[in-house]
């Protein structure tokens, strides 16, 4: 079976084979694409998003790698052209599609079904499903009309973005998914949204599997620092860090010693090159930092590697997924099948992968009340900890069974060719 992915992104194995950046993001691709070239009669080639002065057609570790080079200046037919020439080259079975707002899918869909090759998309968060919240559910229209320069900036970089650059990736989106005759998504929530957008197309179920740290790695009481708290992202504001700045004077206040550790960039940074658009809300949480006074217990780390976060994630007391909006977050996944005593917001697919009171504790994500009570329960009771801790691993272990989750995902391929 000759299989063809387009993903958005150049993975890390590619990428330093070839001597061109790697992105930290996207690890499920190079760990499902480990396990599925091992299976007897696949040939894997894999598509990938990348600038336009990089090309290659190299194959790497058992994996062919093209690449899908374009600027905001590449034309639908151009990308089209570009897909057709590698389905010539390769001449693939059946073809999955990733990232659906962005053209190169819209593009390969195109020429999948132009072909009558089989070609399957593959659902990753659903961009006409989280619009409502990329503003985080700050409430911008008292916002834009506030006494602090700050928060008018804040409020109207984030309706900006939201309305020029997010909405119209959206159409992208709709268009592709409607073109589909094969989806496979993993949660109640994309299954739902999927429905909304293509009621007739076939859906199949398939997890994810996580990078080779994570479940390596071992979450244990008696080896953590007291009293931190590890945030996967904080760039953006459905990513609802500042909900965790606004619990965080409640707990400072029992525990004076208390660190977030938040992945990435700090996102008000000095030396940040980002065009001024999406430097919002940054400015919002430089603020409201400020303003509480907390600024001494929250630590930026910089972008880290898989074994970096899962270090981290061994090594702090709770885990807290904070967005006002996810599908199925790896991060989460990736703290489950750790161990580390997780706190979740109630949001999109969330409730597919872990259970209030069993493996998580769960809160209704804009309650920073209840966020900083739900972590104090964790930092107050060992037991309490433990059992999440056993359970969540337990559980992760499940949902991102790496040979399992190949193997279905190979089925799935037989079932659509048949």
């Amino acid at each position: 079976m000759k299989i063809l992915w387009t993903v958005n992104l150049v993975p890390k194995d590619a990428a330093r084979g070839l001597g061109i950046k790697s992105d930290v993001l996207g690890g499920w691709v190079e760990s499902m694409a480990s396990r599925l070239k091992k299976i007897d009669g696949v040939q894997l080639a894999v598509a990938c998003k990348t600038d336009k002065q990089n090309s290659f057609d190299e194959t790497i570790d058992g994996v062919r790698y093209f690449s899908l080079g374009y600027d905001g200046k590449t034309s639908l037919q151009e990308l089209e052209n570009a897909c057709a020439n590698i389905i010539k080259k390769f001449k693939p079975d059946i073809i999955q599609v990733e990232g659906t707002e962005f053209l190169h899918a819209k593009a390969m869909i195109n020429v999948g079904n132009s072909r009558n090759i089989p070609t399957v998309v593959s659902l990753q968060g659903i961009l006409n499903g989280q619009y409502q919240y990329q503003c985080g559910q700050l409430q911008i229209d008292d916002m834009m009309f506030s006494r602090s320069i700050k928060n008018i900036f804040t409020a109207w970089i984030l309706h900006l973005r939201k309305t020029r650059w997010f909405k119209p990736r959206m159409a992208t989106e709709r268009e592709t998914i409607s073109k589909a005759k094969y989806l496979i998504g993993r949660t109640t929530w994309d299954r739902a949204h999927a429905y909304k957008l293509n009621p007739d197309a076939k859906y199949f179920t398939c997890n994810r599997i996580l990078r080779p740290p994570f479940y390596e790695k071992m979450w244990d009481i008696n080896q953590i620092e007291k009293h931190t708290i590890y945030v996967g992202n904080g760039y953006y504001a459905l990513k609802g860090l500042q909900y965790v700045i606004e619990a965080l004077p409640q707990l400072i206040r029992e525990y004076p010693d208390i660190k977030v550790y938040v992945a990435g960039d700090k996102p008000f940074s000095e030396n940040d090159k980002r065009p001024f658009y999406k430097k919002g809300f940054g400015s919002y949480l430089e603020k409201r930092i400020k303003d509480l006074g907390v600024g001494e217990h929250i630590v930026f780390t910089g972008p880290l590697q898989a074994e970096e976060v899962a270090d981290k994630l061994s090594k702090v007391h709770a885990y807290v997924l904070c967005s006002a909006i996810e599908n199925s977050p790896n991060t989460l996944g990736e703290a489950m099948c750790i161990g580390t005593p997780c706190v979740v917001s109630y949001v999109g697919g969330v409730p597919d992968m872990a259970t209030d009171g069993e493996n998580a504790l769960f809160y209704r994500n804009d309650d920073p009340a209840l966020l900083a009570w739900n972590i104090k329960r964790i930092f107050d009771n060992d037991d309490l900890a433990r059992k999440l801790s056993a359970n969540g691993k337990k559980q992760a272990r499940i949902t991102h069974d790496a040979e399992k989750n190949a193997q279905t995902l190979y089925n799935i391929y037989n079932q659509i060719l048949k």
